[in-house]
């Protein structure tokens, strides 16, 4: 089968090439907004103009006739910008994305190299059109034909990312156990096994520095040079934190999608999740700063992300991936499936009012998601109804003898 992947490094790039690449981002920002006015002019959102893509690209051609500066930089990445916004609008129009909305300076500024004739990689430089020979950090060797290559800046920092497709042996199927996945704000991500992953998180100081940053940044006027370098500040702060927790988040995905032949995670709504509770102003919303505090810890866990690393790891692996629905979850008796909301009688402890089972409640929830993707009806394998094991080995309970010492133990 075929395997498309992509492999990122630093770059090093001189004064005269960073110009260019700076030059080269804004001119196919420019481009992009441009098609999308055209597209969109005098029309219906819903009935944009049906300009194909070789019509536009004929009208760049006629633009860089007018416009000099268009020239100075390499042609192939303003046609995919053109390129990209036609396949914006595929998306909004099957209803994966919504509607193109006009690039900003200083949003995912990149473009791309879509011909991978005009690009050479040899060990630590990489020519690219019209720039030359750039240095890379190339940390591991590139496995694969390039197929494309994308110039990236990220808090001054500039890099590039190679993708390769490549013929592999189709991965045989894998013989692991099944296994349920929870993601959580206190336990990132816990395993219907007990597994628990505890990926790095943005400590108090970091926070309080992030904080400091962006106060400093609106502080100085629009438009300044100052304002400019605490911008980068918060960005460096940023960055940081991003490589972190995607290089956590690969590193446990990794151990899922390799000792796993089935993994079950929930169908997360992260948007509508992470939603604010401000509200409107005739219906203003309620505890709002603690639903802010709370849409920051679970972005900060990046559940989207996790997800869609283990989707294509499983693929690699021989695994498969079910997704399922997420509701009452944690309120579910993984052995006996009873749900209850008074069952979760902390956030860490799970004692079910109808069986007495005692568990910890991620555990148990990552269990629930397990038994719903196998399409299970009863208890799991191996889990009694009344079993605990909080303590370490089987105690036989009733529901109510079950509660009475958990809250016991709490006093």
């Amino acid at each position: 089968m075929l395997r498309q992947q992509a492999y990122r490094f630093r770059i090093y790039p001189g004064d005269d090439q960073v110009d260019l690449f700076r030059r080269t981002i804004g001119c196919c920002r420019l481009v992009y907004n441009l098609c999308l006015d055209q597209k969109t002019l005098e029309q219906h959102r819903s009935a944009p103009r049906r300009l194909s893509y070789s019509e536009q690209c004929d009208g760049l051609t006629e633009l860089k006739r007018e416009v000099e500066w268009l020239r100075d930089v390499p042609h192939h990445p303003l046609q995919q910008a053109i390129r990209d916004l036609h396949r914006a609008f595929t998306n909004f129009f099957e209803g994966r994305a919504r509607y193109p909305s006009f690039r900003r300076k200083g949003q995912n500024e990149a473009f791309r190299y879509p011909d991978p004739k005009q690009v050479k990689l040899e060990k630590q430089r990489i020519f690219l059109p019209k720039a030359g020979w750039v240095e890379i950090v190339q940390h591991r060797p590139v496995k694969g034909e390039i197929r494309n290559v994308t110039v990236s800046v990220i808090a001054g920092d500039w890099f590039v990312s190679i993708q390769v497709e490549q013929e592999v042996a189709e991965a045989p199927a894998n013989q692991g156990p099944a296994v349920g996945v929870d993601l959580g704000v206190e336990q990132p991500i816990t395993l219907s096994d007990g597994t628990i992953f505890q990926l790095p998180r943005v400590t108090p100081h970091e926070r309080r520095r992030l904080a400091s940053a962006q106060q400093s940044m609106a502080r100085r006027r629009k438009g300044s040079r100052n304002r400019a370098k605490a911008r980068r500040r918060v960005a460096r702060l940023q960055a940081k934190f991003a490589r972190r927790r995607r290089d956590a988040a690969h590193k446990a995905t990794t151990i899922i999608a390799k000792s796993h032949g089935t993994i079950v995670v929930e169908d997360l709504k992260v948007r509508k999740m992470t939603a604010s509770a401000r509200g409107t102003a005739g219906e203003p919303g309620s505890k709002v700063r603690q639903k802010a505090g709370l849409n920051r810890s679970m972005l900060d866990i990046a559940p989207g992300m996790i997800r869609s690393m283990l989707a294509y790891k499983a693929s690699w692996y021989g695994s498969r991936l079910i997704a399922v629905d997420p509701a009452y979850t944690s309120q579910e008796c993984s052995s006996c499936r009873t749900v209850d909301a008074k069952s979760r009688i902390s956030r860490s402890q799970f004692v079910c009012t109808n069986c007495g089972l005692i568990e910890n409640a991620d555990v148990n929830a990552a269990r629930s998601i397990l038994a719903r993707g196998l399409g299970s009806t009863g208890g799991l394998p191996g889990m009694a109804c009344g079993s605990s094991r909080a303590g370490g080995r089987n105690q036989e309970l009733t529901p109510a003898k079950a509660r009475s010492s958990v809250l016991q133990g709490r006093e």
